[in-house]
């Protein structure tokens, strides 16, 4: 294998994402996937929970899309000509979100347990977002 291939650790922290997720769009969508779980493992009545959950989800996505980062991106790529199709990379992370906001409501847990469910869901959101939100994906645009 060459050594420039994506497939070595270095060379995978060495590539510059060109348009970076500006912060307040990856802490206000980390928030949102965070939220949108954890009231769905509360101990709510499921009414509140699926509106307030509906509402997280909601934020996450328009704070996402709506974004001017977005148009940076598609400019961006259709100059590298760069597919702006959603990889399975990028939603495999998508399905785990919808299915623990389908399973969470089984665990109904008290408050220290939904806040705990937060953290640690706003933690992985923060780390994955770029690339679910596809600007990871321009690093590696030739």
């Amino acid at each position: 294998m060459v050594a420039s291939t994506p497939m070595y650790a270095y060379d995978v922290r060495t590539r510059v994402t060109p348009i970076p997720t500006p912060l307040i769009v990856r802490t206000a969508g980390s928030a949102g996937v965070a939220g949108s779980i954890a009231v769905m493992v509360s101990q709510l009545p499921i009414g509140p929970k699926v509106l307030a959950a509906l509402g997280c989800v909601a934020f996450a996505v328009a704070v996402t899309m709506l974004h001017p980062y977005r148009g940076q991106m598609r400019a961006f790529a259709e100059e590298k000509k760069v597919s702006m199709v959603p990889s399975i990379s990028m939603l495999a992370p998508l399905m785990l979100w919808w299915l623990a906001l389908m399973l969470a409501p089984l665990a109904q847990w008290p408050v220290w347990g939904a806040v705990l469910v937060g953290v640690l869901v706003a933690a992985a959101a923060w780390v994955l977002y770029p690339h679910v939100d596809g600007s990871r994906r321009l690093a590696y645009a030739e």
